[in-house]
Formats: C-alpha cells, sequence, structure tokens
C-alpha cells in the first residue's frame, strides 16, 4: 500500500510571500520582459529550496552523527520541493499573458500584477487550510484566512510604500 504524500503548509506560504514581496518590488522597478517575470518569480522559489534542502540535511547529519540514508534524503527533498511548488503560478500566468499578447507592451508588467494578485488570493486559502487543519473548526478556517490576508496586505503596503504613495 502506497504511503499518502502530505502537503505542508509553512513551504507554500513561505514562498509565496517571498514571490510576492519579489515581484512587488520588480515592478516598482520595472520589468522588461516576460524572462524578468519568470527569472524573479522563480530564482528566489529555487534557492529557497536548495537553502532548505541543505540546511534540513545538515540538521539530520547532526541529530544522527552520520550521512542521511536513501530514504531519508528523499524524503527531505520532497520538503525542500514544496517551496517550488507557488512557482507554478507565474509559469502559466507568463505563458497565458505572452501567448494571447494581453496588455501588448505592458505585458510583463501585468503578468507580474496578477501573480502578485493571485499569490494573495493564494495566502488566504492557505491560511484557511492551515487554520482548518490546526483546529478544525471553521472559525480556525476564519482567523487562518484572516491571518494570511493580514500577510498579504503587509506585502501590498511595502508596494505602496515603494511606489511614493503615502507621500504628498
Amino acid at each position: 500500500m502506497r504511503r499518502r504524500v502530505a502537503l505542508d503548509i509553512e513551504p507554500a506560504v513561505n514562498s509565496t510571500v517571498v514571490m510576492m514581496t519579489v515581484l512587488a518590488l520588480a515592478i516598482d522597478r520595472g520589468l522588461a520582459d516576460f524572462r524578468d517575470v519568470l527569472s524573479l518569480g522563480l530564482g528566489p522559489l529555487v534557492a529557497t529550496s536548495a537553502a532548505h534542502l541543505f540546511a534540513t540535511s545538515l540538521k539530520a547529519v547532526h541529530a544522527d552523527q552520520a550521512l542521511p540514508s536513501g530514504r531519508r534524503l528523499r524524503a527531505l527533498t520532497w520538503q525542500a520541493a514544496q517551496y517550488l511548488l507557488p512557482g507554478i503560478v507565474p509559469l502559466v500566468v507568463v505563458a497565458v499573458v505572452a501567448a494571447t499578447g494581453f496588455a501588448g507592451v505592458q505585458g510583463p508588467v501585468e503578468s507580474a500584477h496578477i501573480t502578485v494578485d493571485l499569490g494573495w488570493v493564494a495566502l488566504v486559502v492557505l491560511g484557511g487550510v492551515g487554520g482548518w487543519r490546526a483546529l478544525c473548526r471553521w472559525w480556525g478556517a476564519l482567523l487562518g484566512a484572516v491571518g494570511a490576508f493580514g500577510v498579504g496586505l503587509v506585502v501590498v503596503l511595502l508596494r505602496i510604500l515603494l511606489e511614493g504613495g503615502f507621500a504628498s
């Protein structure tokens, strides 16, 4: 019988926030083409995944005083790979925007905007799922969703500050 593979909420939330923050900063600085959107959206996720795999492997070596077994290394690799899952969103958004010609020359910037907006929606959903898993009650899901909305709001406020939105 196959073992069920569980997805963790934490890597998805971490990666989504990192991706949203990097893209929000990139929107303010300017995006030349779709490669910029993909490299800025996916690059930090790959680096985070690799760093997580390295850190958890070191932790396993320290705990066991030996190199991790193949089975343990596969488990650590799966856990680190979960940091890459939110990267699917910019891939799909860029593919659709580039293929349809949506927004013309502003396509790369629009695809980054769409990715950040979808990231915020994903955060709220992840917060709701995490709250439900933690408390198994509807109010737990609501509390998790509201908390995740607040985290997304921090990214949006960062973007407003970068654009000089509060300056008069």
